[in-house]
């Protein structure tokens, strides 16, 4: 599995490549902790943008894709901290550690 993350916004605006991560390249363990993640929370499952309740115009905006094997979706959110988007940021925790 294949997981880039880019975050984009906040006062500069600039967009950002956060985490690109190749599970086969990590332990077993957090590769486990990883895709349970993406199960979790259902991601390819999910809309291609996940509204939450915020509003804000330098609020940070993420955008994860996942490819697994032949799957491959684009999620968008905006990081208004809303439970929406919970299981988002814990994944982009989890691939950051």
């Amino acid at each position: 599995m294949r997981i880039s993350v880019t975050r984009t916004g906040g006062y500069a605006g600039l967009s950002t490549p956060v985490a690109d991560l190749d599970t086969a390249r990590v332990s077993d363990s957090a590769r486990a902790r990883i895709t349970a993640l993406v199960d979790a929370c259902g991601f390819f499952t999910l809309p291609d943008t996940v509204q939450g309740t915020g509003v804000g115009a330098d609020m940070f905006r993420y955008e994860i894709t996942v490819e697994d094997g032949p799957r491959r979706h684009t999620v968008a959110f905006v990081d208004d901290d809303s439970p929406s988007t919970a299981g988002l940021k814990r994944l982009i925790g989890s691939i950051q550690e």
